[in-house]
């Protein structure tokens, strides 16, 4: 008996029960998608070995929200989590429920921070349930573009150019909260950085925080500041110990 406990314990480590996942990929892939379904691969592009070699196994990278998958896309293109895949990004809805049978679920342990996952196999067409372009995700998630560029500025009123947003981000380190807040200040472009709300979480804290900022560029937009420099220089060696979660949605305004 007490074999057979610890077999079904190592035999459910890593795994979790089916639901809705987002895969995330090239614009150009989305078509076939539709078409074919999500083919696995046996090399992902942030690896620099084959998991497929010798077992012909291949893999499908999963996240657990659009959310999480958003935030991946866009905040670690130094890692090449998505498998080779370049901008503009399609993000697919599965339900990996429809397939029979139902596939395991693997926690990627390289990957904790982005509650990424991994099917064997490919992913027939009848699960995919949706194929959002990246334009609909950031409108939805992120607020839509701004707009205060379409006007001509004189110099006064750029250096007034303020605004703010809110993140979700965890903090693994031991010294806590304010050393993490104080290198987000030293990001090129932030003036102010400022907690919400934190709770404790395993290894350190998921906290609430606020961040203004003013883009230096004349022509970027706070969403565009956002999305390709705030969210990857917090996902970077420069703020260790910190990932950004979560973007809060409509969170971004003028001040």
């Amino acid at each position: 008996m007490i074999t057979e406990g610890w077999q079904k314990f190592l035999t459910g480590m890593g795994t979790r029960s089916a639901e809705i996942y987002y895969h995330v990929t090239g614009e150009d892939a989305a078509q076939s998608i539709m078409d074919k379904g999500i083919e696995g691969s046996m090399q992902a592009g942030d690896r620099d070995y084959s998991y497929g070699e010798g077992t012909g196994e291949k893999r499908v990278y999963l996240f657990s929200s659009q959310d999480v998958a958003y935030i991946a896309a866009f905040s670690r293109p130094d890692a090449d989590i998505l498998g080779g895949a370049h901008p503009p990004f399609v993000f697919v809805k599965v339900d990996l429920s429809v397939m029979k049978p139902v596939p395991e679920v693997h926690d990627d342990m390289e990957l904790p921070d982005f509650d990424a996952y991994y099917v064997i196999g490919d992913i027939p067409p009848k699960a995919v349930l949706d194929v959002e372009s990246e334009d609909e995700v950031s409108d939805r998630l992120g607020g839509e573009e701004e707009t205060y560029d379409e006007y001509p500025m004189n110099e006064e009123e750029e250096k007034l150019r303020v605004f703010e947003v809110q993140l979700t981000v965890k903090i693994h380190r031991v010294a806590g909260i304010d050393d993490t807040l104080t290198d987000i200040r030293s990001i090129p472009g932030v003036t102010i950085v400022s907690s919400v709300a934190s709770q404790r979480s395993k290894g350190g804290f998921v906290s609430t925080i606020r961040v203004k900022f003013h883009p230096s560029k004349e022509a970027m937009t706070a969403q565009t500041y956002v999305k390709q420099i705030l969210i990857p220089a917090i996902n970077s060696r420069e703020i260790p110990g910190c990932i950004v979660m979560k973007y809060i949605p409509r969170s971004l305004e003028r001040l």
